[in-house]
């Protein structure tokens, strides 16, 4: 029994050392990865939007930029919906996180705040009330500033265009 514990910690330990690269490894390259431009429309308000939408990017998101402009954002696009996670990894500003599936806004967290000094594994997760296609993160205060509610019809155009 005492040989099946520790090549169950091996195993644990193995596991965790593999994620930690594998994070390492998308964080790191996407800082070389240039993300793609397009315009996203919430209602009548648009925003420039840079678009992540590989893993190496969608990893990196907004961690290590000193800020946002009122009409800037970060537009995540996935390959099938999901329940993905979202942390403030790196963060230097507080953002709000848009939840979007269909076209159209499921939800969001307001005022996603930096977290400094804790560890990526002690970071709080947020994860959409439903499994999403995309994302957008904008400046705190955006949801409340342009009156952005579920249901609102969202349109990303421009994509490839740049």
């Amino acid at each position: 029994m005492f040989k099946s514990a520790k090549v169950l910690i091996a195993v644990v330990i193995l596991f965790f050392a593999l994620a930690v690269l594998g994070f390492a490894y998308y964080y790191l390259e996407a800082k070389n990865l240039a993300m793609g431009k397009a315009i996203v429309r919430i209602g009548d308000r648009v925003f420039q939007v840079d678009v992540a939408k590989t893993a190496a990017l969608r990893a990196r998101g907004l961690s290590s930029r000193d800020g946002l402009g009122e009409n800037e954002g970060l537009f995540f696009i996935f390959d099938k919906p999901g329940n993905y996670g979202f942390w403030m990894i790196d963060m230097k500003f507080p953002i709000d996180i848009i939840w979007i599936n269909g076209g159209r806004v499921v939800g969001f967290a307001e005022n996603a705040a930096p977290e400094p000094g804790k560890r990526f594994w002690g970071l709080k997760i947020y994860y959409p009330p439903e499994p999403v296609q995309n994302v957008l993160e904008l400046g705190a205060g955006a949801v409340a500033k342009f009156r952005i509610k579920i249901g609102d019809l969202v349109s990303l155009s421009g994509l490839g265009e740049n």
